[in-house]
């Protein structure tokens, strides 16, 4: 006989953790020196961003994660695109989140995409920098003004 499973506890309201909406722009310009993991060179690379990575699993339900385009063909492809998503963040430094990010081949037309690598984003790193850099703008702003 299976248990009922216990009420799912809220971490960020549970623990105290300040969360607050984030308007996330990632520009890709491209991939450089990309090398096939099997027999055939690279042919239409693309990358996955993986959003869920950076929310509980509850939320990651209801979120898609977003891929780009498999663009000029080589190892060396220019994507040049913009990605854009509203997602709700911790600001603690101990909780920001990273996104992980998988580069796909795309092969015989898509039928076959093989894994080229993965390689995370510090998302919450940037958070931090950024507000960082906000507070010393606005300080420098309130320095010229007086």
């Amino acid at each position: 006989m299976f248990k009922t499973p216990v009420q799912k506890i809220n971490l960020p309201v549970e623990a105290g953790i300040k969360m607050r909406e984030f308007n996330v722009m990632i520009n890709i310009l491209g991939l450089r020196h990309l090398q096939s993991t099997g027999v055939l060179p690279v042919k239409k690379a693309f990358i996955l961003f993986n959003i869920k990575s950076m929310v509980s699993p509850d939320i990651g339900n209801a979120i898609e994660n977003i891929k780009t385009e498999p663009g000029a063909p080589g190892p060396d492809p220019t994507l040049n695109t913009l990605i854009e998503f509203d997602l709700e963040l911790p600001t603690e430094e101990l909780y920001c989140p990273r996104m992980a990010c998988s580069v796909f081949d795309s092969i015989m037309g898509g039928l076959v995409q093989p894994t080229i690598g993965t390689f995370v984003i510090n998302i919450g790193a940037l958070i931090i920098e950024l507000a960082e850099e906000r507070k010393r703008e606005t300080e420098a702003l309130e320095n010229v003004i007086q």
